[in-house]
């Protein structure tokens, strides 16, 4: 296969291979493996990895690692004037 791509596109490929020690030939099939997988196979998320009722159970132990002394935020502090001042 060939292909033609723009000079600055070659040298920045050329750059990114020499920082990673490896050839341009390297690189750029690498580079191409890494988007082709992105279209390939979707990415992974936590609820592909466990089953829905670990999700409920790490999550539940999540929250309640939390110390539930903290005191709340008044109402004032999470308004939308105190949090974004200048679009009064």
């Amino acid at each position: 296969m060939t292909l033609t791509i723009p000079p600055e596109v070659e040298a920045k490929a050329k750059q990114q291979a020499f920082l990673a020690g490896v050839s341009i030939e390297d690189w750029l099939q690498h580079a191409v493996e890494r988007e082709l997988e992105r279209y390939v196979s979707p990415p992974r998320s936590l609820q592909d990895e466990v089953s829905p009722e670990e999700w409920v159970r790490q999550f539940r132990e999540c929250a309640q690692s939390h110390d539930r002394t903290t005191p709340l935020l008044s109402d004032d502090a999470i308004s939308r004037e105190s949090i974004y001042p200048d679009r009064i």
